[in-house]
């Protein structure tokens, strides 16, 4: 059967309905009418997450407030929460704000003490709000503090021992716990149940906050966080508001990306996410923030078109990155991959750790550099990516407490952290980085999933309507895939550039066309076991049964 690790649940003879029901309930879903009906009147109750109390005092201060800092991280999750607070302001009519995003190359993530010191003494502010980031800031909210500022932490990230001294400290990862709904936010998330509170306070019934969810389900796709409980309603409800009344902002990212049919979470994360990204990675972010707040078409287009200039620019840089890791790695490493060159961008080093993990199936930390955009002192930046069997920020948080001072400071969460370390101190990272996954023994072979084993016989038109009345797939809440055994290959050929294969099976007297892309072709043998996901190919007007292969084993 090759090699890995079987995972299966069910066998079938069972009608679709009872197939994906049975799915469900393997994955801990009890609840049909919340899953298959994700309304907004589902979601847990805003006040969970930030109290009235809260909510009063932040009104009261945005009131008074001479000016207040907007300060957001980076990347697709810290724009989008930015923007989203923004458009909230100018709905009320407040608008002596200024939104700050950091570089990531001369500031790096999460709040900067000399931006914050040249930021006030340019302009003094008395308030400042951050988002998608600050929970590790200790000392730089300390130093507000002595300022005077009135500060406020709007934070998804896994706290560390010490909670900074903010006036506001609003995080899911505090105020409540795994089972519930929120938990799981992403920074866009909170910031939507934050403005939900204080519309209520406020009393703003002409505000719609229902716009806001399309930037909403864009950051939950493209910061991974799992598609269960809160995320699930936010991103079905966002992906209707992008499909029917999208802003100007994304309605110029779609036409620059494209796309032509409606958008769903695969379309945000592959395609949407990634352009937004890009000016971080490469530039500045500013141009992603630009872009969602444009209510004029002519201008939007301008700013989509230098994004999807900067992501050809980018997804190059990665390729490159890619192969020089490719190179480096002279074997197949038995417990995990850390590599570093001062030549690699550390604005793209994420991406080529996830490539890494998606090939080798083991936890992947790069380092990267500045590349020449400002000297970064002998300090290094990694950013880190891990399979399902390693809680990343875990493992950092016993790296630092085995190797205390190794680690100039860290974060993230179970999939995906950032960190810096110096320069000389690269090759003891790895030996501690080695050793702890070593002393874990975590079983990295490839595990080879599905959810039930079925028949050719099973597949038919209502049991797709059941799969993809499952969306909006992705992390959490993956595509259901199934086990076909005993399948014979009638003929195959391949389809375009690349190793992509047309494939006739039969099973039992039954045929269906297979199509698999960056596939093996050494794999395709006479009699197969297919793991895959039945789909609908539409052409000419006609519908076709397939199955998307996803494995043979």
């Amino acid at each position: 059967m090759g090699e890995g690790i079987f995972t299966q649940f069910f066998y079938s003879n069972m009608t679709p309905q009872e197939i994906i029901e049975k799915i469900l309930k393997s994955r801990g879903i009890r609840d049909f009418e919340r899953y298959f009906n994700p309304k907004p009147k589902y979601l847990e109750k805003s006040t969970n997450l930030v109290s009235i109390d809260q909510a009063r005092l932040i009104v009261e201060k945005l009131k008074q407030s001479r000016l207040i800092l907007l300060y957001s991280d980076y990347d697709v999750d810290g724009v989008t929460s930015s923007a989203v607070f923004s458009r909230f302001l100018n709905d009320v009519g407040i608008k002596n704000y200024k939104v700050v995003i950091p570089d990531r190359f001369k500031d790096g993530y999460g709040l900067n003490l000399e931006k914050i010191k040249k930021e006030f003494k340019s302009n003094p502010f008395d308030m400042l709000i951050t988002f998608d980031c600050g929970i590790g800031s200790v000392d730089e909210v300390e130093y507000l503090k002595q300022l005077g500022v009135f500060v406020v932490i709007t934070d998804h990230h896994l706290p560390q021992d010490k909670i900074p001294s903010a006036d506001i400290v609003i995080n899911p990862k505090l105020s409540s716990t795994e089972e519930k709904g929120d938990y799981h936010l992403c920074g866009c998330g909170v910031v939507f149940k934050l403005i939900h509170v204080l519309k209520v306070l406020w009393g703003l019934d002409s505000v719609d906050l229902k716009k806001y969810l399309e930037h909403v389900a864009i950051a939950t796709i493209a910061d991974i966080v799992p598609l269960i409980g809160d995320n699930r309603i936010l991103v079905k409800n966002g992906l209707e508001v992008i499909n029917e009344t999208p802003s100007e902002g994304v309605k110029a990212l779609i036409n620059v990306s494209g796309l032509k049919s409606a958008l769903n979470s695969y379309h945000i994360g592959f395609i949407i996410g990634p352009r937004i990204n890009a000016s971080g990675r490469l530039d500045i972010a500013d141009t992603s923030y630009y872009l969602l707040m444009q209510n004029c078409e002519d201008t939007a287009a301008k700013y989509a078109k230098i994004l999807e200039e900067i992501n050809q620019a980018r997804k190059k840089e990665c390729d490159e990155i890619f192969k020089e890791a490719l190179c480096l790695i002279p074997q197949i490493p038995k417990y995990g991959i850390c590599l570093y060159k001062s030549s690699w961008n550390k604005g793209v080093i994420g991406i080529v750790a996830s490539r890494l993990v998606e090939r080798f199936n083991l936890p992947t930390i790069i380092f990267g550099t500045s590349v020449g955009r400002k000297d970064d002192g002998g300090i290094i930046s990694g950013s880190g990516r891990s399979t399902d069997d390693l809680n990343l920020h875990e493992l950092l948080v016993e790296i630092d407490r085995q190797y205390p001072g190794l680690m100039i400071r860290y974060g993230g969460h179970v999939k995906a952290c950032g960190l810096s370390i110096y320069e000389e101190d690269f090759e003891v990272f790895v030996e501690a980085y080695t050793g702890i996954l070593q002393d874990l023994n975590i079983d990295n072979r490839k595990k080879i999933c599905y959810d039930m084993e079925l028949s050719f016989a099973d597949i038919n038109f209502e049991l797709i309507d059941y799969i993809k009345k499952m969306e909006p797939f992705g992390y959490g809440n993956e595509m259901p895939k199934f086990l076909f055994t005993n399948v014979e290959v009638i003929d195959f050929r391949k389809m375009g550039d690349g190793n992509h294969y047309s494939i006739n099976l039969r099973q039992d007297g039954c045929t269906i066309r297979g199509v698999w892309f960056n596939g093996d072709e050494q794999k395709i043998t006479d009699k197969l076991n297919i793991i895959g996901v039945p789909i609908i190919n539409e052409y000419n007007n006609n519908r076709y049964l397939q199955i998307r292969i996803r494995d043979i084993v």
